[in-house]
């Protein structure tokens, strides 16, 4: 409908009335923003008395997430904070803050749950029951977790009951899980596949013959190409071989396509995704409390993979007399989780990107007839011979992933019980006593089953593994705290001491030859192909002060130390010393600024700390507990005799990685608190690196050991910004967004290889570079005259007295090249907008980083030269042939294997844009939610991991961090779902 000059103009009338309102009513006073409380390590505190850097996220920032793992869903909305995540519903993300901790132990944050340091996947805990996260950055905020918060901490903190009475609150919402981006242009034809494919032979051929002394097959180039589709195995269309293509390349018209299977559409589809919780709290004069159920249902878009869950939590807050309180949090959480994601050929994301087109799903007759099973189920075709006319794949043969996942298993349960029970003690005025303990239990189940009717598993007769893991937690935490105040002086001062214990035990087997095909018991096989059985126990224990002072309000200090001791290392080095100091200044109650109206709140503030990690790791993903010990292995040759062999090498001298912290900042609040702007500076200084040791030769690879080499340092900026742009009582509008730029130097390692580096993987470890700095050849261009591709090598010229670089097309020749390119982004960050208009709300967030590498290993292996029938990347067409001399990309044939070699050719631009999550939601009216019963009534559309801007289609840099593309990962899925939350 057009709008009248009248209509717009009541319109403008109405938004300056509000905003005149705005100005006379604020609905965020300073006083409010003051008395701020944030969770803290061992406490809370108001907000104005934080040294350090520590970040919120409230219920309200979480309640538009609908993550199996609540963490899976913050990228883009703290400062500091990196975010890599599965597509598998479920998953434990990659966190990093504020960079890289470590080289060989590990870079993961502390996980703190109601106090207690939680050894578990936060999978087992809904969005709906957290209260609150918080991101301690500093030294001064999380060196009071000594050993295990030099990474960072996240504090999770649960609801509790609150305000009088009985409130219910129910949150139900349905919708689909789908991939959240396109793959990998690759060939979907057939007659696309076997043109590219008989062009390879051919532009080989042709290449082939441009070398000195090349003798002539005695077939042309076309001949070749034809004669090479022979080794496909399958013919699809009506016509042989000999006679798809002709002479001028031309596909022949007259070929008809007998049959043709979409491997994508029936590996990937759509997923249901159900969640329901109710929480319930009900509050007196004495006791508080809250109590909820959940329940998830969340399928992959991966056919056979999910992630169900059901919890029950009960969180009490007692007060027995006034000077003893009682607090406990006791939860129960249930979940199965459905992989399907493997390895090698028959991994699905991998096997669906790389099958060739023509490659049937179903097994057909010889007049491609699809064949079921006496039951009537459909038969899949193994590329094993069965297949219409004999034929067999010369490309992942005995594999077939949507037969697989029909009768396969991967699967994990976990049954985890935790509960925390806090005694809190007042002696006498301002000095409480408190003891905390918490015990977390977990029995994790794991089953992987392979069918008797098709793939690797059926040559022997199906299989079955099971393994059972039982693991505990136990902490003891005991807290002395003493508050005083007089005149305008402030104390608190805190001492503590914490034991730690883990204890795991786990088995497992393997049998082969079922007699019932689809039976899952352990029985059902008869031959045992493999028993074993592991455990590990760790501690550690530490004894702490802190002191939090502050001068009216305006000058504030606190200072920690802890002592912790590990049993990672041996005894004379398993005691290490912590601490963090952290002043703030806030400028705003000065005299000379407290009546400004501009400037609402101005804090400066710094802190200094160090801290240790003993968490090193072993192959990049489990844990060493032992590491000042010898660790054996014991093998069977065949004699029934045990036999050592040494795995890994102990070091008595072995100590903690330490990591000394600098932060200074400031937090301003302008006009009204409408401005909002959080800055800091950081420094991160990690010494005494924990990496493996050069050894001699006679070892040849058999063990490992690890000694302290290196050092390193990460320098950095984070800022984050809150704009207020309309608040009043019908309109609401903000914006915000944060940024973090650093970089990371390496600035020692061992003499050994000070001139030469560290070589790892694609990377390369120099003293002055960083963590992911390229290792690679240097792609040199195409030669234009037989399309082969060049790289620069480095040689002496006795003329010169110098290094020069050449040009060579022989791979092995030449020189690997420290790139000076980084996998680490220049600035990573977030940004989004929230409007409210009476009822109704939007908030919408993206994530993004800019000036970062990423390594395309997938893109890459999408030109390889060789006989499989894998398929191609369709910017095949930019490769050189006799028709495109002057192509970009090298020539790509059957036989040159080192055509797409690993170069810097396949580096790409990791920057990115993501939409994060978009919610439209509903306020339904008071007196309309009452007539239905309810006290409130909120409808709702969500969707999470919705949109990306990248480089490259199928390239998501969001899924790596060292930027690396992964043929076998679960790639990012999509959610959309419509919600109901009710309240009583």
């Amino acid at each position: 409908m057009r709008r009248t000059p009248c209509k717009i103009g009541a319109l403008a009338m109405i938004l300056l009335a509000e905003l005149a309102f705005a100005q006379e009513k604020d609905s965020i006073s300073k006083e409010q923003a003051i008395k701020e409380v944030v969770v803290v390590a061992f406490g809370k505190q108001k907000k104005e008395e934080i040294t350090g850097s520590v970040q919120s996220l409230k219920t309200k920032d979480l309640a538009n997430l609908q993550n199996g793992n609540i963490l899976q869903g913050i990228g883009g909305k703290v400062a500091g904070v990196q975010v890599v995540s599965s597509g598998q519903p479920g998953s434990q993300p990659i966190i990093r803050m504020r960079g890289i901790g470590s080289i060989n132990a590990s870079s993961d944050p502390l996980i703190v749950l109601d106090g207690i340091p939680y050894n578990g996947n936060l999978n087992s805990i809904p969005g709906s029951d957290i209260e609150s996260i918080s991101f301690l950055e500093d030294a001064s905020s999380n060196a009071l977790y000594g050993s295990r918060g030099a990474n960072g901490v996240i504090i999770v903190n649960t609801k509790r009951g609150k305000s009088k009475g009985l409130h219910i609150e129910a949150d139900v919402k349905t919708g689909v899980n789908f991939r959240s981006i396109e793959d990998y242009s690759v060939y979907t034809s057939p007659q696309d596949y076997y043109t590219a494919y008989y062009n390879r032979a051919r532009v080989g051929e042709v290449a082939r013959l441009t070398q000195p002394g090349a003798v002539p097959s005695g077939a042309s180039p076309h001949d070749v190409g034809l004669t090479a589709l022979n080794k496909l195995g399958y013919n699809a269309y009506s016509v042989p071989f000999n006679q798809l293509i002709g002479k001028d390349g031309v596909f022949n018209p007259d070929a008809k396509l007998l049959y043709q299977d979409n491997w994508k559409k029936l590996i990937f589809k759509s997923g249901l995704r159900r969640e329901a919780s109710v929480g319930i709290t009900a509050n007196g004069d004495q006791v508080k409390s809250y109590t909820s159920l959940n329940y998830l249902d969340d399928k992959g878009y991966l056919i056979g993979s999910g992630f169900e869950r059901f919890g029950l939590r009960s969180n009490l807050d007692y007060a027995i007399t006034p000077k003893l309180k009682l607090t406990s949090s006791l939860s129960y959480t249930y979940s199965k989780q459905d992989f399907g994601e493997t390895g090698g050929f028959s991994n699905p994301f991998q096997f669906a990107r790389n099958i060739a087109p023509f490659y049937p799903v179903f097994l057909r007759d010889d007049n491609y007839n699809i064949l079921y099973d006496n039951t009537g189920q459909v038969l899949y075709d193994y590329g094993d011979g069965q297949g219409p006319n004999g034929a067999t794949r010369s490309y992942a043969v005995f594999e077939n992933p949507v037969g697989n996942l029909q009768y396969d298993k991967s699967q994990t349960t976990n049954n985890i019980t935790n509960a925390n029970l806090g005694l809190n003690y007042e002696i006498i005025k301002g000095l409480d006593f408190t003891y905390n303990f918490g015990a977390y239990l977990e029995n994790t189940k794991n089953l992987q089953f392979g069918n008797t009717l098709g793939g690797t598993s059926s040559s022997v007769g199906g299989n079955i593994n099971m393994g059972s893991i039982f693991k505990y937690t136990l902490n003891h935490q005991q807290l002395l705290t003493y508050q005083k105040k007089f005149d305008k002086h402030s104390f608190n001062i805190l001492a503590g001491h914490e034991l730690n214990k883990i204890k795991s035990d786990g088995f497992s087997g393997t049998k082969q030859q079922l007699l019932l095909p689809n039976s899952l018991s352990f029985d059902n096989a008869v031959r045992i192909t493999d028993l074993s059985g592991n455990g590990y126990e760790y501690a550690v224990e530490g004894y702490f002060t802190r002191l939090l002072y502050n001068y009216d309000s305006k000058y504030f200090f606190n200072a920690n130390i802890r002592r912790d001791g590990s049993s990672v290392f041996s005894p004379e080095s398993r005691w290490g010393n912590f601490y963090g100091l952290g002043v703030a200044w806030n400028v705003a109650k000065e005299d000379f600024i407290k009546d400004n109206t501009v400037i609402n709140s101005l804090r400066l503030k710094a802190s200094y700390g160090q801290q240790g990690n003993d968490n090193i790791l072993l192959d990049g993903s489990s844990r060493d507990y032992y590491a000042y010990q010898d660790i054996y292995g014991i093998n069977n040759f065949g004699d029934d005799k045990p036999v050592l062999s040494l795995k890994k090498q102990g070091n008595k001298d072995l100590k903690w990685e330490t990591s000394k912290n600098l932060n200074a900042g400031f937090e301003i609040s302008l006009l009204k608190n409408r401005i909002n702007l959080n800055a800091d500076y950081f420094e991160r200084k990690v010494s005494d690196m924990i990496y493996a040791l050069p050894l001699p030769p006679s070892n040849a690879g058999s063990f490992i050991k690890y000694g302290n080499i290196g050092d390193m340092i990460n320098k950095g900026v984070q800022a984050s910004l809150n704009l207020e742009i309309l608040r009043s009582d019908q309109f609401q509008w903000n914006v915000y967004g944060n940024a973090t730029h650093y970089k990371n130097k390496i600035t020692k390692l061992p003499a050994e290889q000070r001139n030469t580096g560290l070589v790892s993987g694609l990377f390369i470890l120099s003293e002055g570079g960083d963590r992911y700095t390229y290792y690679l050849k240097e792609f040199a261009g195409v030669n234009p005259q037989n399309g082969d591709a060049q790289w620069y090598k480095t040689v002496f010229n006795p003329a010169t007295q110098r290094e020069e670089r050449t040009i060579t097309n022989n791979y092995k020749e030449a020189t690997d090249y420290n790139t000076g390119k980084s996998a680490i982004p220049k600035v990573y960050g977030g940004f989004g907008t929230d409007f409210t208009y009476k009822g109704i709300s939007l908030a919408v967030n993206f994530a993004y980083q800019f000036g970062g590498y990423g390594y395309d290993d997938i893109y890459r292996s999408l030109f390889h030269s060789d006989t499989y029938a894998s398929n191609y990347s369709t910017d095949l067409s930019k490769t050189w042939t006799p028709e495109n001399p002057n192509a970009e990309l090298p020539r790509v044939d059957l036989t040159s294997t080192n055509q797409n070699g690993n170069s810097t050719l396949y580096l790409i631009k990791s920057d990115y844009i993501s939409l994060q999550d978009v919610t439209l939601s509903y306020q339904l009216p008071e007196n309309f939610a009452q007539q239905a019963g309810l006290s409130g009534l909120k409808v709702y559309v969500t969707g999470n991991n919705l949109y990306l801007w990248s480089k490259r289609k199928g390239y998501d840099p969001r899924a790596s961090l060292t930027g690396v593309s992964d043929p076998y990962r679960y790639s990012l899925l999509s959610s959309v779902s419509l919600g109901f939350k009710l309240n009583f």
